[in-house]
């Protein structure tokens, strides 16, 4: 198979998946809001962030045996790809005791750090968190088995999985509030959903590379040694990403309420949602720049990180493009008017998204070359960054909750949006004319036509009802298609997209 056609499988598959999340995620968003009420829906966000910290404890070993995995099989050494895999998982295994005192004790400093948080509460948050602590295993777990499926370029049958495990999922969770179960319910039907992704990629790693070995679990200090030497850089880099990074949330229920967390993580929400949707196309690229990097063929990389930009712009900017100018009546549709102060949110954050579009792929290429120590000082710096500027612009200049996402975007500006490219650039030898020229200039020409064609669209056709809204929608994007081909996508796919659709005409163009 070409690698236009396997990126277009794996492509396919991944966006595949995101949609059904976005699909689950516009259905099911405002019944769960609705349902649990500000304040649960506030003290569930707040679990799912600190489950998300309890990650970090993997000391960077579950990034580094993905990494290992798929580059131990991109040279055909499956000795070194089972010894990788079960030191791993064992590792996995025993490092989960720390995360669960960790989770105990973060219970019991739940009421401490959030005293917004009614009292009945408490107790429940000490249950909770513990039980949730099982899935960051889980996951870990299921990530590997899942670095084999992408080793083999198989992104279809791991997005199956999470397919599969959505709809279970989405279907227990309704099943859960209806019967007046709460987040107590949600937090098993989420233990239950990791346990079944986890069955589901070993199955079919399996299938894919019968080598597969889980047990018994080892560890090799050889391997361990290797893990940790890659892993504890990407180790630190998590507790800045992770912790200081993603703490939007935590910030909003310590200096506000966390009710005001559920304002701000509705607002937020469509990004978060949709972000992995472009980030998929650099996931799907990845296994192709490691494997490039693996044979020292550095042209190829650049041919592959420049085409990685493309596609990301094509399908980047009308998403947050779309987010600034019909977000607000995307908002008061979806929730309701009684979240409009989400608006300013969605639209700061989806500014930031904006700003990454062209350097997308760089901290990938840094990541893939072996460069995690400079990808991990940057993110720290971001991370610490983020923090101080939302605590100036909220507590200094009063911004409110906006300053918390004004944090954000000024600081991945400076950073993604700056370091990451000018030292990637540097180790792939990439000419900065020839980056501004292929990247740089067709991004801001497409954004800024878009964006004059979205301001038509809006004082055309008001977004006042679902229907209007859809018919916005369907405008921006009938507009975008033709600027996106003539200003952003090379000649030569352009020659292929007309042949696909069946113009003969245009081969002559």
């Amino acid at each position: 198979m070409s690698k236009v056609r396997l990126y277009a499988r794996n492509l396919a598959a991944n966006w595949i998946g995101q949609a059904a999340g976005l699909l689950v995620l516009f259905f099911l968003s405002p019944f769960v809001v609705h349902t649990l009420g500000n304040t649960d829906y506030g003290i569930w966000s707040l679990l799912n962030v600190f489950t998300g910290y309890l990650g970090v404890f993997d000391l960077g070993v579950r990034a580094s045996t993905g990494r290992y995995i798929i580059l131990y099989l991109g040279r055909g050494d499956h000795q070194h790809v089972d010894e990788t895999l079960r030191t791993g998982l064992g590792f996995f295994s025993l490092i989960s005791v720390l995360i669960l005192l960790v989770a105990i004790a973060l219970g019991w400093a739940f009421p401490v750090l959030f005293p917004s948080s009614p009292q009945e509460y408490c107790s429940m948050v000490r249950v909770l968190l513990p039980l949730l602590a099982l899935n960051v295993w889980l996951s870990a777990v299921s990530g590997a088995f899942a670095s084999i499926l992408a080793a083999h370029d198989r992104f279809d049958l791991s997005n199956g999985v999470d397919i599969a495990v959505l709809l279970l999922r989405t279907g227990a969770t309704v099943a859960v509030l209806l019967a007046g179960h709460g987040i107590v319910g949600m937090t098993l039907v989420t233990i239950g959903a990791g346990v079944l992704a986890v069955v589901g990629t070993w199955w079919l790693a399996r299938r894919v590379y019968p080598p597969t070995r889980v047990w018994p679990l080892r560890i090799s200090r050889e391997r361990l040694r290797e893990l940790f030497g890659f892993g504890i850089a990407a180790f630190i880099g998590n507790i800045a990403i992770r912790i200081l990074g993603q703490a939007d949330l935590v910030l909003v229920g310590i200096l506000f309420s966390v009710q005001a967390v559920a304002v701000y993580s509705v607002g937020a929400m469509l990004v978060w949602y949709t972000t992995p949707f472009i980030d998929h196309i650099s996931g799907t690229i990845f296994p192709t720049i490691q494997r490039d990097f693996a044979k020292d063929d550095i042209d190829a990389v650049r041919w592959t990180y420049l085409r990685l930009i493309t596609i990301s712009l094509v399908f980047g900017l009308p998403v947050y493009l779309g987010f600034v100018f019909f977000g607000d009546s995307f908002i008061d549709l979806w929730m309701g008017k009684e979240f409009s102060e989400a608006v300013i949110i969605i639209i700061i954050l989806s500014a930031s998204r904006l700003a990454l579009l062209v350097p997308t792929g760089a901290g990938l290429v840094l990541y893939a070359m072996g460069n995690v120590w400079f990808t991990t000082l940057v993110a720290v710096v971001e991370s610490l960054l983020k923090v101080a500027l939302a605590l100036v612009l909220v507590m200094a200049l009063g911004w409110g909750m906006p300053g918390i996402a004004a944090g954000t975007l000024v600081a991945l500006l400076l950073t993604r949006g700056v370091l990451f490219p000018w030292y990637a650039h540097r180790r792939m030898g990439l000419k900065g004319r020839t980056f501004a020229i292929r990247a740089v200039l067709p991004g801001l020409l497409c954004g800024a036509a878009f964006a004059g064609w979205c301001i038509l669209v809006r004082m055309v056709v008001p977004g006042s009802t679902w229907l209007l809204f859809a018919a916005q929608v369907a405008l921006a994007l009938l507009g975008y298609a033709p600027l996106a081909l003539w200003l952003l996508v090379p000649r030569s796919d352009r020659m292929r997209v007309w042949g696909f659709l069946g113009v003969p005409a245009a081969r002559k163009a």
